[in-house]
């Protein structure tokens, strides 16, 4: 078992081109990607529940798709629904999450509204992941009820109460800065956890994870995408980035604390992984006994991202 930062980082290293790739793009080329993903272990059943979405590059329309797809083994994923953003009214459709809640199951979906140029988080909600159904979605989080322009990226920790944990990406609170004469970089994304006894109603946002603001490889970006018990304690993933550009090539990085609201990065001297063609992103851990399933966004030889899963012992 891992006893220092140092013993972890280590032991979560994998070399993310041997993969096995479960979702290849819909084109070749820089925009191109298949990810956007959270996938759930269901111990009942035994299913990893997939959720991932296609994007195309921005004059081809973004993110146009999504689906969810299901598994025995994590490794080999049968699609069993899919909407395009049509069927959202959406100009993007972004990161979601199925999970399981009570005797069903519920899909938690960002995407960008062509009107308001905002981001916000919908619930659909069916008896089975091949049933939810567009139409009958139900907004949860919507960013101007909060004062934000965006709230985006969702993922879930269902409580043992019936609760809900829901972590999302929002605006930092740390914008550009004027000191005299000078102007100094604001940084982006910072993540929030939205608390709620239903899932459905959720009131308040609390800060877990912002970008620090310094010139370093993850200052300008705080974007928490998994969190996981391992090693006695919280350890989770988040996205990286040096400047607005890395929005596209994100870096991920290593978190860790003892409580899911504390978190400190681990990974100070550049990314956990890396492609030579650019980055490894959106890693999302699944713990399923003493191994790891590890999903991410690997960007290919042609500029394009591919989904793909490494598996390595829990650390």
């Amino acid at each position: 078992m891992p006893r220092t930062d140092a013993d972890l980082i280590a032991a979560l290293r994998f070399d993310p081109e041997e993969g096995t790739v479960i979702r290849t793009p819909p084109g070749e080329g820089y925009g191109y990607w298949a990810g956007g993903h959270k996938v759930t272990h269901d111990p009942d059943s035994g299913r990893f529940v997939l959720f991932h979405r296609e994007r195309t590059p921005l004059e081809r329309g973004r993110g146009g798709s999504c689906a969810v797809s299901v598994s025995t083994d994590g490794l080999s994923f049968e699609e069993v629904w899919r909407a395009d953003k049509d069927e959202l009214a959406a100009s993007s459709i972004e990161v979601g999450h199925a999970v399981r809640h009570g005797d069903g199951w519920r899909l938690y979906v960002s995407y960008e509204r062509p009107a308001q140029r905002d981001w916000r988080i919908d619930v659909l909600e069916a008896d089975d992941p091949s049933r939810f159904v567009a139409q009958h979605r139900r907004t949860v989080l919507q960013p101007q009820e909060f004062g934000l322009s965006f709230i985006k990226d969702p993922w879930v920790l269902p409580r043992t109460d019936g609760g809900v944990d829901l972590y999302a990406a929002i605006p930092s609170r740390h914008g550009p800065r004027t000191e005299g004469d000078t102007i100094h970089i604001g940084s982006d994304d910072a993540t929030v956890l939205a608390s709620s006894a239903d899932g459905l109603v959720f009131r308040r946002l609390e800060y877990v994870l912002e970008a620090e603001g310094g010139d370093t490889w993850d200052g300008h970006r705080g974007r928490l995408d998994s969190l996981f018990r391992a090693d006695g304690r919280w350890v989770g993933f988040y996205s990286g980035g040096r400047t607005m550009y890395d929005n596209y090539e994100e870096p991920a990085g290593v978190v860790v604390g003892d409580d899911p609201r504390s978190l400190r990065r681990i990974t100070t001297d550049g990314p956990l992984v890396t492609s030579p063609h650019g980055c490894v992103r959106y890693l999302w851990g699944v713990p399923v006994e003493d191994r790891l399933f590890v999903y991410y966004e690997y960007t290919r030889a042609d500029a394009s991202h591919d989904l793909r899963v490494s598996v390595l012992p829990l650390p």
